[in-house]
This record gives structure tokens, sequence and C-alpha cells, in this order.
């Protein structure tokens, strides 16, 4: 009988062991998903944030080489009219000059 009671127990003490197992085991499974999920929102926020950063520097890098274009083509405007000015100013002196020059050829005639 001693043998059956000692039985028993066991029985009971296995029984009480799995019942509490079974819970932890299940929370610890749980843990491990929420872990999983989380290490893949992060992972995915980090990538999100990078692509982010891509798109903006891309772009920075575009409107930089479109305003290095702008300041190109206003320095070759810019060239060009004082070229044009200068020419105007040489051949209104030359003209005055011209002139000059006759008035002094008429003169001396």
């Amino acid at each position: 009988m001693e043998g059956q009671q000692a039985q028993k127990v066991n029985e009971a003490a296995r029984q009480f062991a799995e019942a509490l197992t079974e819970p932890y085991e299940k929370v610890s499974d749980h843990s491990l998903s929420a872990q999983a999920l989380n290490a893949e929102l992060t992972q995915g926020f980090f990538n999100a944030v990078v692509s982010n950063l891509y798109r903006q520097a891309e772009s920075n890098r575009e409107m930089t080489q479109e305003l290095i274009e702008q300041a190109q083509r206003g320095q070759e405007v810019s060239q060009t009219l004082t070229q044009e000015s200068v020419n105007a100013h040489m051949r209104f002196l030359d003209s005055m000059f011209f002139y000059y020059r006759q008035s002094m050829e008429e003169a001396e005639r």
C-alpha cells in the first residue's frame, strides 16, 4: 500500500509539474514571437529611414547640380553682357574719334 501511495504522490507531483510548466512554455513561446516581431518592425523602420535619407540626399544632389548649372549660365550671360557693353563703348569711342579725325582733316583743307 505504501508503494501505491508513493506512486499516487509521484503521479500527482508529475501532473502538478506539468501544469506549472505548460503556462511557462506558452509565455516563453509568446515572448519569442513578440521579440521576432519587434526585430522585424525595428528592421523595417530603419530600412525606411535609410531609404528616406537616401532619397533626400539624391534630391539635394540634383538640386545642387541644378544650382551650379544656373550659376554657370548666369556667369556666361554676365560675360556676354559685359563683352557686348565693352564692344558698344568701343564702337562709340571709334565713332567719336572718326568724327574728330574727319573734322580735323576738313579743317586742315
